[in-house]
């Protein structure tokens, strides 16, 4: 009788250990959501300052939320998600309040695209400077170059009594 009481015995240790197990990976998931809140919170903070920033809004594929393909979708700079289903009623969400997948693939559909139309008014907004620039220099070829001075010094203007 000795035996199976060295069984249960075995038994019990072995189950209190599979609890223990159960437990440390139960708490790794824990912190591992935790993990996964504060990034997504920190990556939707800091992306959220430079769209609102650069002011781009864009469409988003309808099929990376599993939403049929006459379903549009707009992300606008405040990363919030316009959606406007088939019968035109709209709804919005939040970037962040989406699942992990759906925002990954957002952001690997977007990111391209975001980049793509900063170049491009990076690349505007330097073209007007240059114009600027070379207006300015080409201006201040003049004699008297503020334009205070001209109006002060130009011997053309009379001003006339009333």
């Amino acid at each position: 009788m000795s035996m199976p009481d060295n069984t249960d015995q075995d038994e019990l240790v072995s189950s209190i250990k599979a609890i223990d197990e159960l437990v440390e990976e139960a708490i790794q998931i824990y912190e591992l959501d935790n993990e996964k809140t504060n990034l997504t919170d920190e990556l939707y903070n800091s992306l959220r300052t430079i769209t609102n920033y650069l002011g781009f809004s864009m469409d988003v594929d309808p099929r990376l939320l599993s939403l049929s393909q006459d379903t549009r979708i707009i992300l606008m700079p405040s990363l919030d998600l316009l959606i406007i289903k088939p019968n035109f009623k709209s709804e919005q969400k939040r970037l962040d309040q989406l699942s992990l997948d759906e925002t990954s693939n957002i952001l690997k559909s977007v990111i391209p695209n975001l980049i793509s139309m900063t170049r491009a008014d990076r690349i505007l907004k330097n073209q007007k400077i240059a114009f600027v620039r070379e207006a300015t220099h080409r201006l201040k070829r003049l004699p008297g170059s503020s334009t205070e001075d001209m109006i002060v010094n130009d011997s053309s203007l009379h001003v006339e009594g009333v």
